[in-house]
Order: C-alpha cells, then structure tokens, then sequence
C-alpha cells in the first residue's frame, strides 16, 4: 500500500513479521544453506527487542521442521537511536550487530538523506552520532559481541583514525574504496588513537570535532 512516509512505513523487520510465512520460507533457506558452509542472518531496522525474540522462535521452529541443528548467527541492524539506547537489551539476544550509518544518521538528525537541501545537516559527525556509535561498540566489547559499521562512514578514509579511536574494529564498505581505507588501517597507531576518546565525545558540536580529526594519528 501507498504510504506518505516510507522512510518510518512498514520497512525492515516490521514488514518481516507483518509476513510471517514469507519470513519462514526465508530462514528456512537460510537454515539449508547453513548445511553448505557458515550463514549469518542480519535482521534490519530493529527498534524493539521483541522484534529479535519473535524471529528467534521462528528460526527455531523452522529449525525443528527441518529437523537440523545446524548453527546460525543472527545479528541486527543498529540503524534507528532507540536500538542504540537499547544495544544492551538486543546484545542479550543477537549474535553480533552492525551499525548502519547512513540510516542512524538520518534519524538521529530527522534528516531525509534523500533530499539534496539537508545535505548539509546530514552529518556522521554530529556528537549525538558519535554518542550513540561509541555507546554500541562499548556495549559490544562488554557482552563479547562483534560490532562492525557500514554505510558512507565506513568508507570515507578521513573517518577512519576516528573509528579506530573509538576501538571500532570492523568495517564493511564498497570495494572501490577498500584501499584507500586499508591504508590509514594499515599504518594507524591503535596505541596512539585508543587515549583520544574521551576528547572525541566530549566534543560539543560538529565544528570542534572537525577541528579534532586532523590531530588524530593516521588521519587522512
């Protein structure tokens, strides 16, 4: 249906469980596929965690139609603030998660990605970003969890040294800029870059935090 507002319509995992029996034909895939070689499922746009317990019982009830015990990680999407301000709640019940950026930033900011007049208020540096990205990483190395990021940020070389900072560990981004990227990781000093998070998110706005990245060892 036609919905004035797709960006909070029914996207992500609310339209996988508003389908219930589409979604178990797909884990049951996945489940058949995890006989060949290792599968991890990412479920996207979580904002509760019920949304997690619900797919789990389906995947475990798929599981037992198949008559399989083979394993599977499910991992969540970190794209909305409530699922930042909640990771330790999901943490409990996923395998890992990934932070999606470009999504996280919109809705933190209330910016339409989409709209080329925002441009400029649609920054992965705004403190409030920085905040949320940084409470999910801590939250991960606090459950042994793995925590990866993508989106734009994970790619853009001059982002890195700060990721690092903040002892994010895992980057997924489009191969054109894999090199560029692999470079500032290759070089960086994680002994040199760990002591500046704190002067990172005690940064009050987006303009200090620029003024801070050209001091960050590895910085392109």
């Amino acid at each position: 249906p036609h919905e004035p507002n797709p960006a909070l319509g029914l996207r992500g995992i609310r339209l996988s469980l508003r389908f219930p029996e589409l979604l178990r034909t797909q884990l049951s895939a996945a489940l058949r596929a995890a006989r060949h070689g290792p599968v991890r499922l990412l479920l996207p746009m979580l904002t509760h965690v019920s949304e997690v317990v619900e797919t789990r019982r389906m995947l475990e009830e798929c599981r037992q139609a198949l008559g399989d015990s083979v394993p599977l990680q499910l991992g969540g999407m970190v794209e909305v603030p409530a699922a930042a301000l909640s990771i330790d709640a999901f943490l409990e019940q996923l395998d890992f998660v990934s932070i999606g950026t470009n999504d996280l930033v919109q809705y933190t900011l209330a910016v339409d990605r989409g709209n080329q007049a925002l441009g400029r208020w649609h920054d992965p540096l705004h403190p409030a970003v920085i905040e949320l990205i940084a409470r999910v990483i801590v939250a991960g190395e606090r459950h042994g969890k793995a925590v990866s990021l993508c989106g734009e940020m994970a790619g853009e070389a001059r982002h890195t040294a700060l990721l690092l900072a903040l002892v994010l560990r895992e980057f997924s981004m489009h191969p054109r800029v894999l090199l560029e990227v692999k470079d500032v990781l290759r070089t960086a000093d994680i002994g040199a870059l760990a002591p500046l998070r704190d002067a990172i998110l005690q940064c009050p706005d987006r303009a200090s935090l620029r003024a801070l990245l050209p001091s960050l060892p590895g910085s392109s």
